[in-house]
């Protein structure tokens, strides 16, 4: 029990350290770009975008892209339609381990969330990246938070 009070307030502490450094100003995510300056404002540092051709590249319809920030990576998806989104969505299972038939070994939680025509991966427990996320994409539509929260 008093872990997770700990924990809670661990994440309230992150929640006002993001609005503190401007993450209050954080603008929904519904692209590429827009995802990159979400994490920007959140004072974190993004490294150029890149398609991954690798790792998890065919996880949905469309290629991913790996976005860097602050030395966590994201994979990011961008589909032609809101539609396409959810239908892609749908495929993941609510833990984040499956993606149709596909199943796949995160190295940590996988965290899936979704904005009109973007979702995103991000697989690590920076709380800073995690709340930006909440922010910019809405609340996980799969998998959990690393803390379990």
């Amino acid at each position: 029990m008093l872990r997770r009070i700990l924990l809670v307030v661990i994440a309230t502490i992150s929640i006002l350290a993001v609005a503190c450094s401007g993450g209050g100003n954080i603008e929904p995510a519904h692209s590429y770009d827009t995802l990159s300056a979400a994490l920007e404002s959140a004072g974190m540092s993004v490294d150029a975008q890149r398609e991954n051709k690798f790792l998890f590249s065919d996880e949905f319809s469309v290629p991913g892209v790996e976005i860097i920030a602050s030395g966590q990576e994201l994979l990011a998806f961008e589909f032609a339609s809101i539609e396409e989104a959810e239908a892609q969505a749908a495929l993941v299972s609510d833990d984040g381990y499956g993606t149709g038939l596909k199943y796949v070994n995160w190295i940590d939680t996988p965290q899936f969330f979704k904005n009109g025509r973007m979702i995103v991966i991000y697989d690590g427990s920076q709380s800073l990246v995690t709340d930006t996320l909440i922010t910019a994409m809405g609340d996980r539509f799969a998998g959990e938070s690393p803390d379990g929260l």
